[in-house]
Formats: C-alpha cells, structure tokens, sequence
C-alpha cells in the first residue's frame, strides 16, 4: 500500500506539472500584443498565427509550394528549400547546377535558380497582421502578401478580378539604386483572364496603389517588424510600429490568402549575383488579430 500511495503522489505531481506548464502556454498566448497600439478589443486567432517553433512547417496551415504556380522564370519553387529551423522559418534561394535541371525545367525556363514559398491553405479576411523578418543578402525580392490566384473556371474568363495586397516586398541587395534600401507596400486588382507572372497585363487602375519608402537601413542587417491592419474601410501599413501608408478599401473585401516567398524578379530588379546565393529570408513570427 505504501508504494502504491508514493505512486499515486508521484503521478498526481507530474499532473500538476503538466496543467501548470499548459496553462503557462495560454497565458503567454493570450499576453502577445500587437506591436502598434489598436483601438478596442482584439483576439489573436490562432488558426493564422505561427511562431515557427516546430521541428517543420506546420503542414495543416501551410503549403511549402504554390499549387497553381511553379514560380517565376528563371526561378522555380522548390520545396526543400523551406527549412523551420531554431524558431524561425528559412526561405531560401539558391543557384541551380545546369547537369541537375530536370529537362522540364529547362524546356520551360525555369533553369537557373530555385527560391521558396509558403502559403496559407486557408484564406483569411479582416484584421491586423504582423510578421517580424529579415531579408536575404542578395537581389531576390522578400515578400509577405495577400492573394486569391481564383478557381482556372474563372481565372481564365473575362468580367472578374483578382485581389492581391502587398504586406512588403524588399530586395535585401538591390542591383538598381532605387531598389535599394526600398520598402515596397502596394495594391493590385487584375482583371481576368491571367495567368501568374505570365498573362496579367490587364490591371483596373486603382487610385494610390502603393508607396515606396527609403530607409536608413540594410534589411538583411537585423529583424523587423512589418504590419498590415486590413480593415472594411482602409487598408493601413507599419513599419517596426510607425505607420508608412494609408489607403481606403475600395476593391479589397474578399478573403486572401496568406503568402511568405522570395522571388527573383529579373525585370523588376534584374538577377541575383550567383556569389551572393545561397542566401535565406528568415521570418521569426506571424501573427494576426480579429476585432473582437
């Protein structure tokens, strides 16, 4: 009887553990606030929200590659470049070996490097969004966006529209001077049919769709804290807390998904310096929240 009750006591301790250990969890959950001040009551949903502490990506919220998009050309996305790692999520670039392109890359051309994307199986509507991330040191452009690619039945017909908004988009070495130390924050509405990167000339003109602000830092250097409150009257943008664009909602009213990628985008920016790859965008969190 006596080793059965030093048992029972040692079971009932480790029990204690555990619920304290869970409730420390909810209430380091609920003390995360946004890093900018937001009027009323706010929730942080979770379903959205990933601090990458896991071993891997969290495969029931994201995908580690574009369904409806391969990438854009010379680049391709590749999957075993999306690393979680040491608590932060490693997107990288890396220059590919010409003997290892598979002959449907290269009759394609998507040949010369492979880059990295992540993107919310769901999509996701009205709130305050925040991730803290750092750029890569090379000419491949570093994006946290919105976007609905729409079903092909509809996509590929006329009379409809597509939504993307552009959380951030840095290129953390530029090769052009106004590319350079640029934080990017913008709008789009294509209108159908396109194709990605390939067919999406036809855009409805939009009225202030974005802003281009210089700043005094190199953003591969250290982490910053990039936002977006998304909201049914104005779409606003912050920059490590301080607000850096401002627009009304006109267009943007339909659930987006959420999208973490780098790029090389060769008419925007030009190509990246093989001697700078492989290089990695490192993000340390997203987060979103809902009015309550």
């Amino acid at each position: 009887f006596k080793e059965l009750y030093l048992y029972n006591i040692l079971i009932m301790k480790k029990l204690i553990i555990l619920l304290l250990f869970a409730q420390s969890i909810v209430l380091s959950q609920e003390s995360i606030k946004p890093y900018i001040p937001l009027s009323g009551s706010w929730v942080l949903d979770k379903s959205f929200s990933d601090e990458f502490n896991k071993s891997n990506l969290d495969e029931a919220m994201w995908w580690d590659f574009n369904p409806a998009w391969h990438g854009r050309k010379p680049s391709h996305f590749a999957r075993s470049n999306v690393k979680v790692k040491k608590g932060l999520l490693r997107l990288s670039a890396k220059n590919l070996d010409p003997k290892k392109v598979s002959v449907q890359d290269k009759s394609r051309g998507y040949d010369k490097f492979s880059t990295a994307i992540i993107k919310s199986k769901k999509k996701s509507y009205y709130g305050y969004y925040e991730a803290r991330a750092k750029s890569m040191k090379a000419a491949v452009c570093n994006a946290f966006w919105l976007y609905d690619p729409l079903v092909e039945s509809v996509k590929y017909r006329e009379g409809e529209y597509s939504e993307e908004i552009d959380i951030f988009e840095v290129f953390g070495k530029a090769n052009k001077k106004e590319n350079q130390r640029a934080y990017y924050a913008a709008v789009h509405r294509y209108q159908t049919p396109y194709v990605e990167s390939l067919v999406n000339k036809k855009k409805y003109k939009l009225e202030n769709r974005f802003t281009r602000l210089e700043v005094p830092f190199d953003f591969y250097e250290d982490f910053h804290i990039y936002g977006l409150l998304w909201m049914p009257d104005e779409l606003v943008w912050y920059l490590d807390g301080k607000e850096v664009f401002r627009r009304k909602n006109d267009f943007f009213k339909r659930p987006l998904h959420m999208i973490f990628d780098a790029e090389i985008m060769e008419k925007w920016d030009g190509l990246p310096d093989r001697e700078d790859l492989p290089s990695t965008f490192e993000v340390d969190y997203v987060r979103v929240w809902r009015p309550n």
